[in-house]
């Protein structure tokens, strides 16, 4: 069997793996733009709640309420920090995830041109062994005379 034929199997491999990553880069990007989404959420509401709570504040609001209204933006506050986090562990995952797909892409790259220089080869040394064929049916054939 030719060395390019055996190495197709191997390129079938690396070109799967580094569609896995690719479509992991992509799982990943879509996780991060949606952690971004929801905090944007998160803030867009804490600025609700908190020009709510001046309006009424200003207007009068009994202690009770103005408790409950600063509790809640205070909860409101901490999970917009904690989205902060999610989106910058995520985005290092994506980086991460990235990287992997970079470096599969190099790799099935570096395959190919080992499988070209094999096929290259391979042809090389075909055309070899037709000429040295020929070579020898004509000298048998001048022989013969």
């Amino acid at each position: 069997m030719k060395r390019s034929k055996r190495l197709e199997p191997v390129h079938v491999l690396m070109s799967e793996a580094e569609r896995e990553c690719a479509l992991r880069v992509a799982g990943m990007q879509a996780r991060l733009q949606a952690a971004e989404r929801r905090c944007q959420e998160l803030e867009r509401y804490l600025g609700e709640y908190q020009s709510a709570f001046r309006q009424r504040a200003t207007a009068g609001i009994a202690v009770r309420g103005m408790r409950d209204y600063q509790t809640f933006i205070a909860r409101l506050g901490e999970a917009v920090q904690q989205q902060h986090g999610v989106i910058e562990q995520l985005g290092r995952d994506c980086e991460q995830a990235r990287s992997q797909w970079r470096q599969a892409a190099v790799r099935k790259s570096a395959l190919g041109k080992v499988i070209a220089k094999a096929v290259c080869e391979d042809q090389q040394l075909e055309a070899r062994r037709v000429q040295s064929e020929t070579d020898e049916r004509a000298q048998r054939l001048g022989g013969a005379r």
